[in-house]
């Protein structure tokens, strides 16, 4: 059996949905697979998409979904993110 995991990067495009990216991300957030990135990749949104994530993953909206079903536990919140802009290098 394998110690290390590969690593998984999971992409969510969100154009004008953010309740929807929240429940994507918080279904997400609970796989058990323990070595993963999550990226948001935001296409113009004018739904305040980014403020919307930070305050989920402070715990501060309570997700229900009408598609999964999942008990809320706030204490696997805070979520570490990482916001970057179209300016901002990316290194790979």
């Amino acid at each position: 059996m394998r110690k290390n995991k590969t690593k998984v990067a999971i992409i969510i495009l969100n154009c004008n949905g953010w309740k929807d990216t929240i429940e994507c991300l918080e279904s997400v957030f609970r796989i058990d697979y323990p070595n993963y990135q999550v990226i948001v990749v935001n296409n113009g949104s004018t739904d305040d998409l980014v403020e919307n994530i930070k305050v989920c993953t402070k715990g501060k909206i309570k997700v229900i979904s009408n598609f999964f079903e999942f008990k809320y536990d706030l204490n696997k919140k805070p979520i570490e993110i990482i916001g970057l802009k179209r300016e901002d290098e990316i290194l790979l």
